[in-house]
């Protein structure tokens, strides 16, 4: 077989909406990273196909500030619906549904080369699995991403209230286990394994060579912050007239316990005379209750919102004024924002979960007990107080995005499939 007739297919949970015949609009960040991605595995692959859910108009409506346009003809990528969100709207009808997914799936993975997939999260409703086990059937060239260490957020979740005591155990010995179970097949049958932390290549590697921590940036060398704008943002925190500038960005949504920053910002400027201003950029089901609680609290002028910004320069440029991004996850998370903070100089301070905590030996990343807004409120009062400390935690997110950009972990990445599946 010819290396110019290979067919790259990708499996995702991911949405997408499609325009017309030739255009579709994602999310603005990973619409970024298949345009990449096309052009690192092209001519090896000349096909490219996508596996992904259509959005419905509202769902679209609402995301349409953060969407991004890829024309499938001038790109080269081409989006394959594999259902629409309406129609499987509930359990029953995704049941319902599942043979015939399953059938079409089995269609897609028999035309590729290289399949894409990785862990089904929702057990009741498994395509990635259902595609991975379709690709091993089919004796097909695997590459398997699970991209979060999910086995303790059932307890955290327990912890928190946010969940019962039943949905605690179900989750941690029924669903857990499954998800467990996905990973330990693919480590056995898949080509390559990508797996976010250590933690979880340690745990499920088996001392296979084709398991691999893999970091997944998203940002690329033009995002990281230029000199001009980092001499400037140093200047302002010296000056201590000027406020400490945190940031959080992402969704607005109740496990990533942006109201903890809310109150630990109040805190910090109310009863310790921190002179800070909290930007908040995104959007979510918790936006109004988020811009409740500042009224509440008292902050309306030392809180911003901004709603959902596209994944851009202009983005990047305006992180570039921020000191400090707080990140409190009620769960364990792997946010995009961590890297693409530290490509705007931007050093963190998190719960610590793991991946915060795998974070720390860059040394731009602090993490404080977990749920203690407390402790967050002190830390962002310390770091107001230690500004020289926090310039030299920007210089070392500065220095560790440079050496993880998007461009150098799929360079990597690609030599890693072709390696593990002997394409080279």
């Amino acid at each position: 077989m010819k290396l110019a007739s290979k067919t790259y297919l990708m499996i995702l949970p991911v949405r997408y909406y499609r325009v017309d015949e030739q255009v579709v609009m994602l999310e603005s960040a990973f619409a970024e990273h298949l345009k990449l991605l096309r052009t690192k595995i092209f001519p090896i692959f000349n096909q490219f196909f996508i596996v992904m859910v259509e959005m419905d108009v509202e769902e679209y409506e609402k995301k349409k500030p953060g969407l991004a346009i890829i024309n499938e003809q001038e790109q080269g990528i081409i989006f394959k619906p594999l259902y629409r969100s309406e129609h499987l709207s509930s359990r029953s009808k995704q049941f319902l549904q599942l043979f015939s997914i399953s059938h079409r799936l089995k269609d897609l993975v028999e035309t590729c080369d290289v399949l894409h997939s990785g862990l089904s999260s929702n057990v009741w409703f498994p395509i990635e699995f259902i595609a991975t086990l379709w690709g091993i059937f089919l004796r097909k060239k695997i590459v398997y991403v699970v991209d979060i260490d999910f086995r303790n957020s059932a307890k955290m979740n327990y912890k928190t209230g946010r969940w019962s005591l039943k949905s605690y155990l179900i989750c941690k010995y029924v669903y857990d286990k499954l998800r467990e179970f996905q990973i330990n097949v693919a480590v056995d049958k898949c080509s390559l394994i990508l797996l976010k932390g250590e933690k979880l290549c340690k745990d499920f590697g088996k001392g296979k060579p084709g398991v691999k921590n893999f970091l997944d940036a998203a940002h690329s060398e033009y995002h990281i912050i230029d000199q001009n704008a980092l001499d400037q943002k140093l200047l302002h925190l010296k000056d201590h007239n000027h406020p400490l500038e945190v940031v959080y960005f992402g969704r607005l949504t109740s496990y990533k316990g942006v109201d903890l920053c809310i109150r630990a910002i109040a805190m910090a400027h109310q009863q310790m005379g921190c002179n800070v201003i909290f930007h908040v950029i995104g959007d979510g089901e918790e936006a109004g209750n988020l811009k409740k609680l500042t009224q509440e609290l008292s902050i309306e002028e030392r809180v911003i919102f901004y709603g959902v910004l596209p994944f851009n320069l202009d983005f990047f440029k305006k992180l570039y004024t921020y000191h400090l991004l707080l990140a409190t996850p009620l769960s364990e998370d792997t946010p995009r924002s961590a890297l693409d903070a530290m490509a705007a100089g931007i050093p963190i301070l998190a719960f610590d979960t793991y991946y915060y905590k795998d974070l720390t030996s860059t040394g731009a990343v602090d993490t404080i007990c977990w749920l203690s807004v407390e402790q967050l409120a002190e830390k962002i009062v310390y770091y107001d107080t230690n500004r020289q400390l926090l310039s030299e935690m920007i210089l070392r997110a500065i220095n560790f995005s440079r050496q993880n950009t998007q461009e150098k972990w799929l360079d990597r990445r690609i030599d890693w499939t072709l390696t593990y599946a002997s394409l080279k």
